[in-house]
């Protein structure tokens, strides 16, 4: 998907959970990995690096600057931690360190760069022209760490139906994408003018329009009686947003082909450790939900890309 689809998306996403639509600007981020482009969907894009991802931007969009839009001033303030971040990088790589190790503070320097050298961009731009969208609620950012996951997460979910996707190195190598359902169109030919303008846009409005936002789910879908009690119970509530990060992170590991359920799991644990998530977390509902949003955005891309006869 392109910036401001990644941005809508998030958005209606975020307002599912009852989480600020400010929020969806970091639907972008996995996108700075755009440089170098050797890194471009295999950097920014996995599970196991955006912890790094969000402690940065959580630290930048939340200077006084950013939330000013002073970016002047913010590129002086990202100076001088980057300064910082770049000595304690060459200390650990002259040291007896790991490799783990060095990895990590290399990792830590490129994304604190490339979050600050992207958040003018972002703003001024991206987010700017989103708002014509989703209204001007979207661009007072949000800084909760929840918010912050559910929407960078949503990037990689939903870039599913565009291009393969690495999500669960380094636990395994295998990608993630709307495989068969490329079987069902005329996948040159969508790829080629799913962007004209003429195109996208019907897109981008079908979707913030689509009333597969606040249809409720149908609990008659799960086969298993106590999961549909649980289902039921909840109907009418806005969705668990670690539910809806668990269901997105489960959905990409049912599209990667060949994957162990150890490898999806292991990366789903540690990214919900991250965020402080310890309770059990049932996200039947909200995989009812997503499969729901994925039959309408197939459904949209068929109706113009599908082959026929």
């Amino acid at each position: 998907m392109d910036w401001e689809t990644h941005l809508i998306l998030s958005g209606k996403l975020l307002k599912t959970c009852d989480l600020p639509t400010g929020g969806c600007i970091y639907s972008l981020l996995p996108a700075i990995d755009i440089e170098p482009l050797a890194f471009h969907r295999q950097y920014a894009h996995v599970l196991a690096n955006q912890p790094l991802i969000l402690d940065a931007v959580l630290e930048i969009y939340g200077m006084k600057a950013f939330k000013k839009r002073n970016f002047s001033a913010l590129k002086q303030k990202t100076d001088e931690k980057l300064a910082i971040l770049k000595r304690r990088q060459e200390k650990i790589e002259k040291s007896n360190a790991s490799r783990i190790e060095k990895r990590l503070a290399r990792d830590r320097t490129y994304f604190y760069r490339r979050v600050a050298e992207t958040a003018g961009r972002f703003v001024n731009k991206e987010l700017n022209m989103a708002s014509k969208i989703l209204g001007k609620e979207v661009e007072d950012v949000s800084t909760d760490l929840t918010t912050a996951a559910v929407s960078l997460v949503s990037h990689t979910y939903f870039d599913m139906f565009n291009n393969p996707v690495s999500v669960f190195y380094p636990y395994a190598p295998n990608y993630a994408a709307h495989w068969s359902f490329w079987e069902e169109i005329d996948y040159l030919d969508f790829k080629e003018r799913f962007y004209d303008d003429e195109n996208i846009e019907v897109f981008k409005k079908n979707m913030r329009d689509s009333s597969v936002w606040i249809t409720e789910v149908d609990p008659t879908y799960e086969r298993d009686e106590t999961i549909r009690k649980r289902i039921k119970k909840k109907m009418g509530e806005p969705y668990n947003p670690y539910g809806i990060i668990k269901a997105m992170i489960e959905r990409l590991g049912d599209l990667a082909l060949g994957i162990s359920y150890e490898a999806v799991d292991r990366a789903l644990r540690d990214f919900l450790s991250y965020l402080g998530c310890k309770e059990i977390i049932h996200s039947d509902r909200e995989r009812l939900f997503l499969l729901n949003v994925e039959r309408e955005i197939k459904r949209l891309i068929f109706e113009r890309y599908g082959k026929r006869g």
